[in-house]
């Protein structure tokens, strides 16, 4: 099984559905063209309008149809197949950090969805729900599809500034804005999940210690490490590890750049520190990565 990334989906999408090495947007046939690869390490938005597709996420499989909307983290692993031929699908391939630049300030709370989409990335829109990320969504894809248009990309990145709002808008409505740290144990483990990604987005650079975050979240490293584990079948540390691997995997895409540059870029002690790391997650070493063309058929950050 091949697995891909951003880079390897540029490389092959024709130039009116890219945006430069920022975002990739497909349609049904698109998706099609995915098939026996699994795509790591990207922000997935992708809507089912019509039709029927199946969908493999970290392992679990399920069949998607008209009206369901996957929102997929940078962590996680997934495979399209089985994509209908009545289907009508649209599907965003970026980055957080794209997301994040587009919406600047503007980016509402919404604890509770975040933790959703860790567990299960998967939701049932309502056809009006749909119908407005729909409309979203064809404004990115008009606009990709016009190479010539002077401000193409940026307009790209207003609209889908748009479609993040639009879709802010529906999650408010669904789940409300942050949640009451008086509401219920439970709650109160959700939103320690929930602030340990914040702080593993913000830090995992430069702290990689499960100390560092439980202190920050005022909580014991065990019963940080029962909660996530509890939530997401993953230890505090193969997240904060799945972080810096899909940069990795990022920074090494760049042929300019010498290994030695990424190991520095993410913070290792010396080369020889982060091919160890990075072979003890895919199988192979950062060079082999290279010369492999991307491809991690042995890859399992789990």
């Amino acid at each position: 099984m091949r697995n891909i990334g951003l880079q390897q989906i540029l490389d092959f999408a024709d130039k009116t559905c890219t945006a430069g090495d920022r975002l990739v947007m497909f349609d049904s046939d698109g998706l099609r063209r995915l098939s026996g690869m699994t795509v790591a390490g990207c922000r997935i938005l992708c809507g089912v309008v019509s039709g029927r597709a199946e969908v493999l996420v970290n392992g679990h499989s399920s069949t998607l149809s008209g009206g369901d909307f996957v929102d997929v983290l940078e962590g996680t692993r997934v495979q399209f197949s089985g994509v209908s031929s009545d289907s009508e699908i649209f599907c965003i391939f970026t980055t957080r950090k794209y997301i994040m630049d587009a919406l600047q300030e503007t980016v509402p709370q919404i604890q509770s969805y975040i933790l959703k989409i860790m567990t299960d990335p998967v939701q049932h829109l309502t056809p009006e729900e749909m119908d407005v990320l729909r409309f979203q969504a064809g404004l990115i894809s008009v606009r990709l599809a016009d190479v010539s248009h002077l401000y193409r990309e940026k307009l790209v990145t207003v609209y889908l500034k748009a479609f993040i709002l639009e879709l802010c808008a529906i999650l408010v409505r669904r789940y409300g804005g942050e949640p009451d740290i008086n509401s219920g144990n439970v709650r109160k483990r959700d939103m320690l999940l929930v602030g340990f990604m914040d702080l593993v987005w913000k830090n995992y650079l430069e702290q990689r210690e499960v100390s560092f975050y439980a202190k920050k979240l005022c909580v014991t490293p065990k019963h940080l490490s029962r909660v996530v584990k509890e939530s997401t079948g993953k230890s505090p540390h193969e997240i904060i590890a799945g972080e810096v691997l899909a940069l990795a995997m990022q920074l090494l895409r760049n042929d300019d750049m010498l290994v030695q540059q990424v190991s520095d870029i993410l913070r290792f002690s010396d080369q020889a520190a982060f091919s160890k790391f990075f072979k003890k997650y895919t199988g192979i070493s950062p060079a082999e990565y290279r010369r492999s063309g991307f491809s991690l058929a042995n890859f399992d950050a789990d």
